[in-house]
């Protein structure tokens, strides 16, 4: 039973569902389950290579195939684009905006502004790829043109509601699927180790791999972290907790999955979409155990633990056990028999059975899949099936049983009956009402309408009517009665309607044969198909990108807040006036910070918290040093500040503002506080920023320098640079060319079980160790965990072609570094920058890298 919603509940508006499409096959399975709306991928220009995706040929058949069931599309092009790609991803959305497509997908800021330019009628929808998590980066997507902004997985309900309260644009947010260990949008773990990046939809998921913990040198037991898989996260479902999350406010819940089976597609639209309406329309809540059931049925499809995520306040969300899907647990093996044929394991059920079900068993080796053959009972008879609660005998093949031990757990990976119920679901359609009118000396004629639902987000109001030649004859014989009338109209057949109303006008003792009365019917709903999708068509622009050069520059009063910035670190224009490469450090402290003036540098990065301590009276002296060596002091905001933390922060910017000094932002939200403040800022490689469209956004809100992405290759940011210089853009323009790269960022705190046992200190060297014994360092950055590159990016012996390239800036992040080698490497590449012979003395057990420079991603 239900519960009732009692009348202090709220009322809502029921959120969309958003469900992943991959092909034709899952667009079908999201149209069975009842979603509102899909999105999908077109070729290489998105979040999912590995799935099928869609090509530009046949995404119109699969938009007419959506629009006719009313269901909305969304082409996802939520990568970032590099410059010599722009026109082809505008080729791409020209073809999809005159097919009909309901909205866009972006990550790429560049292609946002250009989008927003060209195509003033077509929804934006902002990427959780921008990382968007706070009300202030909301503001700057929505600032260029976002009419929704899919928000991170890091936020809670209450952050979630808050962003909702404050924002002028729709919030949507992920409710079920996998869940990147990273902030999606800040992660390079998979692009440094196999040329493959994340960012860019092609993932091989090495946060899926087995790792090992060494502790200032010393191997850890894997059960102090609960398993090999350390970084791999469990499943997000969020069904129990549904109700917290549509109180938020949110337009819409997405599911993840565009490499999933239609099943799974199906099985989770229509979980949520029930789960919806019960809370928000039937004036029935569904219980905990309704949910419940539901989730273990999706547990069926694909599950590697479930997780309520960080939306529901979980923060635990890795899954280190197993990081592959094995189903849903079907309980202990508690006794074996062994023969030649087969094995048949004894198990009590925790879930219903039948042979031809697949299974899998972790063994302590690992974990191994077989079909059930047969089924025993204790009784010694073979059956077909059991159910939960039983107590039976699975066989299974001999070859998988050797290595099975009593006490494996046994998992239902695959619930054939469950699959045969979803494929034969029927495709959802739309209600519609019909009028036939019969009045004797006229034609007759069938009119039909779409019917809207109560708090429908996809349709709207269409009519059609068709008048057929016949003319409606007094009967002779048997007249046509309003009960066969009724018949003929309501039989829609393959149409995607269904008539839930049907009206009759008509005269006594009239004639219409049969097949009039389905001609008639049949011709109007093809006339209602036809407007519905033809009123989604427009027409094509053919957009030339050299005719946007203009958005590259900067606007006069961003202009004069870029050469006020320049003007007021001292740096000028220097960088574009006399091509004079100017060498930046990222140092963590203060003593470094001298190191790196000293020895050089040009330009300093330093964390935002040391601001206060730099300021006192103790450091006058070595201000004046600094201002002495002409030394730029740039006070870098951390890359993650959700809402809470950036007000706490925002005194502290004033204070940096009103000394005089300036900014780095690596997220959205800091750079448009950074606007609001008017503190000239430079725009961090966080930002994935691999095009001149998307470097002049930076510009024009504010930023007087921009750090390119470092999965861009040495051609390609020339064609950044030479693209700036077109357009006149008067920013900087900077690259990363040593340090160890961080590879992620996780709200997951990663080492509080090691800090709990007080294995971890806060002086401890925490190495995450990969099967190829590469080294990754992992620092706690209070919850939050940073993991950083096995392998040094060193640019040093190519610092004299560098000048060639255009850019403004070399930037070196020793962050992790010593005074010692922060003094070493800086003299280093000042010595390569005037052109002398340098070298740099190999640091012993690192290796080295020219990461992405020569071959991009």
């Amino acid at each position: 039973m239900s519960a009732k919603i009692s009348p202090n509940n709220f009322t809502c508006t029921p959120p969309e569902i958003l469900s992943p499409v991959g092909d034709q096959e899952a667009l079908l399975g999201a149209i069975k389950g009842g979603a509102d709306a899909v999105y999908l991928g077109v070729g290489e220009f998105n979040a999912r290579q590995g799935a099928k995706n869609f090509t530009v040929d046949d995404l119109e058949a699969a938009l007419d195939l959506a629009h006719s069931h009313g269901v909305l599309v969304y082409l996802a092009l939520n990568i970032p684009i590099k410059q010599k790609e722009l026109q082809h991803a505008l080729d791409i959305v020209d073809r999809a905006y005159a097919a009909g497509i309901d909205a866009i997908i972006l990550q790429d800021l560049g292609l946002l502004r250009l989008l927003n330019e060209i195509y003033t009628d077509l929804p934006l929808h902002a990427s959780t790829q921008m990382t968007i998590h706070n009300k202030e980066g909301v503001d700057f997507a929505a600032g260029l043109g976002a009419k929704r902004v899919i928000v991170s997985r890091e936020l809670t309900t209450d952050e979630v509601k808050d962003i909702v309260d404050h924002s002028g644009v729709g919030i949507e947010v992920f409710v079920h699927g996998a869940l990147c260990y990273s902030y999606s949008g800040k992660c390079l773990f998979s692009s440094f180790l196999h040329d493959r990046s994340a960012n860019r939809g092609a993932c091989a998921q090495p946060c899926r791999r087995r790792y090992r913990f060494l502790v200032n040198g010393r191997e850890i037991d894997e059960r102090h972290i609960g398993g090999s898989y350390p970084i791999s996260c469990a499943e997000l479902s969020t069904l129990t907790g549904l109700e917290d999350i549509i109180k938020t406010g949110v337009v819409s819940l997405k599911i993840e999955g565009r490499m999933k089976k239609p099943e799974y597609v199906t099985a989770s639209a229509s979980a949520y979409k029930a789960a919806i309406e019960s809370i928000c329309t039937s004036g029935e809540k569904p219980t905990k155990e309704e949910l419940e059931a539901r989730e273990a049925e999706l547990a069926k499809l694909f599950y590697r633990g479930f997780t309520r995520g960080f939306i529901l306040g979980e923060k635990g969300v890795s899954h280190p056990k197993y990081s592959s899907n094995y189903g849903a647990f079907l309980g202990k093996v508690l006794d074996i028999s062994r023969s030649k044929g087969n094995t048949k394991l004894t198990v009590r059920l925790e879930e219903d059975i039948r042979v031809k079900d697949g299974i899998s068993i972790f063994t302590r080796e690992r974990m191994l899949g077989s079909a059930v053959t047969g089924i025993v009972t204790i009784a010694g008879e073979h059956v077909k099936s059991a159910k939960k609660g039983e107590k039976v005998g699975l066989e299974i093949s001999s070859k998988t049983g050797r290595a099975v031990q009593r006490g494996d757990e046994l998992y239902l990976t695959t619930d054939t009956q469950l699959l045969d119920t979803l494929q034969k679901t029927k495709l959802k359609t739309l209600p519609v009402s019909l009028k036939a009118r019969a009045r004797k000396g006229e034609k007759f004629a069938v009119e039909i309408r779409k019917e809207i639902g109560k708090g429908s987000k996809t349709e709207e109001s269409a009519y059609a009517e068709f008048t057929d030649d016949y003319v409606v004859q007094e009967a002779e014989k048997a007249p046509t009665t309003d009960e066969q009338i009724r018949k003929a109209m309501e039989s829609l057949g393959d149409t995607p309607f269904e008539a839930i109303s049907v009206e009759i006008e008509s005269d006594e003792n009239i004639f219409i044969p049969v097949g009039v009365l389905k001609n008639t019917r049949r011709k109007a709903a093809e006339l209602l198909l036809e407007k519905t999708l033809k009123a989604k068509k427009k027409e094509q622009k053919h957009p030339d990108l050299e005719g946007f050069n203009h958005l590259c520059s900067a606007e006069s009063g961003a202009e004069s807040k870029i050469e006020a910035g320049m003007k007021k670190t001292g740096t000028g224009l220097r960088g574009k006036d006399s091509k004079k490469l100017l060498l930046s450090v990222e140092v963590q402290d203060i003593s470094s910070l001298l190191q790196a003036a000293t020895a050089g540098a040009d330009i300093v990065y330093v964390p935002v918290s040391l601001f206060e301590e730099l300021m006192s009276p103790r450091n006058a002296d070595m201000l004046e040093d600094l201002k002495a060596e002409r030394a730029e002091l740039i006070f870098r905001i951390p890359r993650i500040t959700h809402d809470r933390e950036l007000e706490e922060l925002k005194p502290l910017l004033e204070k940096v503002r009103d000394a005089g000094f300036t900014l780095a932002c690596s997220s959205l939200g800091t750079s448009q506080l950074a606007k609001e403040l008017s503190i000239p800022f430079v725009a961090q490689k966080d930002l994935n920023i691999f095009n001149a469209f998307t470097a002049s956004a930076f510009y024009q809100a504010g930023a007087y320098r921009a750090t390119l992405s470092s999965e861009l290759n040495l051609n390609e940011i020339k064609n950044v640079c030479e693209t700036l210089q077109t357009c006149w853009a008067s920013g900087q323009i900077e690259v990363l060319v040593y340090g160890r790269e961080l590879m992620l960022v996780t709200e997951n705190d990663l080492l509080k079980p090691l800090v709990d046992r007080k294995i971890v200190r806060n002086e401890s060297e925490v190495l995450l160790v990969d099967q190829s014994g590469s080294e990754f360092p992992v620092r706690r950055l209070g919850t939050r965990t940073l993991i950083y590159n096995s392998k040094v990016l060193d640019m040093l012996k190519y610092v004299k072609n560098m000048k060639e390239y255009g850019v403004d800036v070399l930037r070196l992040d020793l962050s992790l570094n010593t005074n010692a080698e922060v003094k070493e490497i800086t003299e280093a590449y000042k010595q390569a920058i005037a052109g002398k012979e340098a070298k740099l003395k190999p640091a012993r057990g690192v290796e080295y890298t020219t990461g992405h420079y020569f071959k991009g991603v």
